[in-house]
């Protein structure tokens, strides 16, 4: 899978999807040539004649075509005549930011690699290899370490870099992309994502100007803002065409930066935030990046989220959860906001045993006189009032019913005037000259600090052990507003990333030491959703967003990177409490059933037909749930471009299909509905397990599947396909 050819002083990737080419040349830097579908071979038919350009600086005098201002690096550096966005950059004593690193040598490791501090791409039994490229500064003393690795059976590429300081000076690291990629400018669009809290994962798709397209996070976490995600695509569709997309897998402040220059190069970077990242590393001193993912697809952007999908299944999600089925669960919120009580989450398990539940989640409200957002966090004591026995009972009580319990917790921050504080308010996120401020009338705890990770693992472990629940919702509610330790002296600019680091490390021994507790990733719902949390946390509450029309865009949008079985979505009561809408039972249902599915509304007190419409959709769910979050999943129409929404679950086999076609408003002039299902095999028949009418698979993805249009907003329909057999 990965060959260097001494002759042509190139480096080859190559596994049955896609092909990544690089070649040293004036046996110097280390210049990308390919990143896509799988080459047969490679003779450098794409290498360009270059030429001498005014102003542009050359190394070698007899050799001026030879310039770094047009050259395509794999890492480019600055104040070596690429004018460009660096992808590294390293401040001397002196403040002097001048380096030149020049190709060294080399390494292929038979496995992929592990990063000791941060999630990485699992090693498996797929075969897997890694290329370590090595580049050395011979006056700074310092190396820089480029990793790729290649899977036998995914077209997706692993990067990474680590800088180690050789010499016997300190010196500061003040960049450090995970991968930078150059590639020529082909009338290209850039799609990426942007959104707010209850409004994650907005498409955002546009041309390619001039200069530098930038985004990312600077909240201390990964934001609903601009999550880590960039594609490239040239009149691609959901169904075809090039895709070239990267991602990080790191749950802090990113960067992800996008640079057309004069001669329509184009420069795609992404990693830490430069504008909030720097790190002192003192001699023999080592820095790791977090590593990104660049991902190829020829079969447009539903090809391009399979990669991902198939490769976070593979790679990423702690493996014992890589099959389970997850349990099907009430969350008590929307119930009962803070007015949690013994006698309340007793009748929850009542109605839950009573209409198929698995799960019953008790949310925030049950500790220390938490009546509102502005109490109790860090004083994780059981509220007596509200739990006069406790609440193990309950957990016990839940048991005899086999259904398991859930609890929620905040962990990274505390409230003012806690026990928590007052004992500990050097614990506190804060800057030694201001008074820190509040965000959501908390503040955050100071995860740099091993202290507080200590205290925050023993909270979480004390629960599970004395209450034995197996479900925890991790919840973290604000971002960052003043970085800073008050009791460790490295420099501000360190902090961010090292209180990720402290969060990786609680979430690891929490994680490793309670393998079968599912725990869950929420921050306001998809506030830090990103692949670096997923490696410990399986699953993700994508939005506090529960309304049946602002659904379709958020979890379309998620699905271009993570798999369903990372999502969770709920069946909320309606009016719905985020936008007062009211939409059917029937599309909210839907919507949830297109992830790892749970209710969030009250189920003590309904009538006997809405019983029996609950209970019957929980029945249905879970003789669905391993085709929706096991089998593959395809986007069919996107409601950012149109009045519908539609998604399609199949097995691995192309032998079984579900099909929600969602269409929200009622237009007078359209007489029927008609979607298209490509993916299916068109050679075969597929009956409709309602209707019981066949279909052939090229006619339902050419001619299309008419449907009624009923007067009425919101609807949906529901469509399971089952293959017959073959056509003769």
């Amino acid at each position: 899978m990965i060959h260097y050819c001494s002759q042509t002083s190139t480096f080859s990737l190559h596994n049955c999807k896609v092909s990544y080419i690089m070649e040293v040349i004036e046996e110097t830097y280390l210049i990308h040539r390919y990143w896509g579908k799988r080459l047969s071979s490679y003779h450098f038919s794409n290498r360009p004649i270059l030429k001498k350009r005014t102003f542009a600086a050359a190394p070698d005098n007899e050799k001026l075509e030879v310039s770094p201002e047009f050259l395509p690096f794999e890492l480019p550096v600055a104040h070596q005549g690429d004018f460009r966005n660096p992808a590294v950059q390293i401040e001397h004593k002196n403040s002097e930011r001048i380096t030149r690193f020049h190709y060294q040598r080399y390494e292929i490791i038979n496995k992929a690699i592990d990063l000791d501090d941060l999630p990485h791409a699992r090693d498996t039994e797929e075969l897997a290899q890694t290329l370590i490229i090595y580049l050395f500064d011979p006056i700074a003393q310092i190396e820089l370490a480029l990793s790729y690795t290649i899977f036998e059976n995914s077209p997706v590429i692993v990067r990474s870099t680590k800088v180690n300081n050789q010499s016997e000076k300190s010196i500061k690291l003040t960049k450090l992309f995970s991968a930078s990629v150059d590639t020529s400018y082909d009338d290209q669009l850039v799609t990426t994502f942007y959104g707010t809290h209850q409004k994650e994962y907005q498409l955002n798709r546009s041309a390619i100007q001039h200069g530098l397209f930038k985004i990312g996070s600077s909240r201390g976490a990964s934001g609903p803002q601009y999550p880590p995600y960039l594609a490239l695509s040239k009149e691609a569709t959901e169904n075809k065409g090039d895709v070239h997309a990267m991602t990080l897998i790191y749950s802090g402040n990113h960067e992800v930066l996008l640079e057309r220059d004069q001669y329509n190069h184009l420069r795609l970077q992404i990693g830490l935030n430069s504008e909030t990242f720097s790190w002192q590393l003192n001699p023999g001193d080592s820095f790791q990046s977090p590593q990104a993912l660049l991902s190829h697809s020829d079969q447009g952007f539903n090809g391009c989220s399979q990669s991902f999908h198939h490769f976070f299944a593979d790679h990423l999600i702690p493996p014992i959860w890589k099959n389970q089925v997850r349990p099907l669960l009430i969350n008590s919120w929307e119930m009962t906001y803070y007015d949690v009580n013994e006698t309340l989450i007793k009748q929850l398990i009542d109605a839950a045993d009573e209409l198929g539940f698995e799960t019953v989640v008790l949310d925030d409200g049950w500790y220390s006189q938490r009546n509102s957002s502005k109490t109790s966090l860090g004083d994780w004591v059981i509220d007596h009032e509200k739990f006069p026995k406790g609440i193990q009972p309950l957990v016990a009580y839940a048991k005899k019913k086999n259904i398991g319990f859930g609890l929620w917790f905040e962990p990274e921050m505390v409230s003012p005037e806690t026990t928590l504080i007052q004992q500990h308010p050097e614990w506190v996120m804060r800057s030694s000259n201001y008074q820190p401020l509040l965000g959501r009338s908390q503040y955050v705890l100071d995860l740099t600090n091993r202290e507080v990770q200590r205290f925050i693992i023993d909270t979480v472990s004390q629960a599970i052990d004395t209450l034995d629940v197996s479900y925890i919702k991790w919840d973290m509610n604000r971002h960052m507003t003043d970085p800073f330790s008050q009791l460790h002296s490295f420099e501000a600019s360190e902090y961010s990333h090292r209180y990720i680091l402290g969060l990786y490390r609680i979430m690891n021994e929490l994680t490793t030491t309670y393998p079968n507790v599912l725990f869950e990733n929420c921050s306001s719902g998809g506030g830090r959703l990103d692949p670096g949390m997923l490696y410990y946390f399986p699953q993700t509450w994508i939005s506090d967003n529960t309304d049946g029309k602002d659904r379709q865009q958020i979890q379309y949008g998620a699905s271009y990177l993570f798999p369903i079985s990372a999502m969770t979505g709920h069946v909320s009561d309606v009016p719905n409490h985020q936008t007062n809408r009211t939409i059917s039972f029937e599309t909210r249902a839907a919507l949830a059933s297109s992830t790892n599915m749970g209710y969030e509304m009250n189920i003590t007190d309904l009538s006997p037909k809405k019983k029996e419409i609950i209970r019957d959709h929980l029945q249905e769910y879970k003789e669905e749930r391993k085709l929706i979050t096991q089998g593959n999943f395809y986007r069919l129409l996107s409601p950012f471009s149109s009045n519908y929404c539609a998604w399609m679950f199949t097995d691995k086999g192309m032998e079984q299909a579900i099909v929600y076609v969602f269409r929200n408003q009622y237009e007078v002039y359209e007489l029927s509905l008609l979607i298209k299902i490509p993916f299916l095999k068109e050679d075969c028949l597929y009956k409709d397990s309602v209707t019981e009418q066949v279909y052939s698979g090229s006619e339902l993805a050419n001619c299309g599947l008419a449907l009624e249009n009923s007067k009425d907003d919101f609807i949906v329909h529901k469509i399971k396909l089952v293959q017959i057999e073959k056509e003769l």
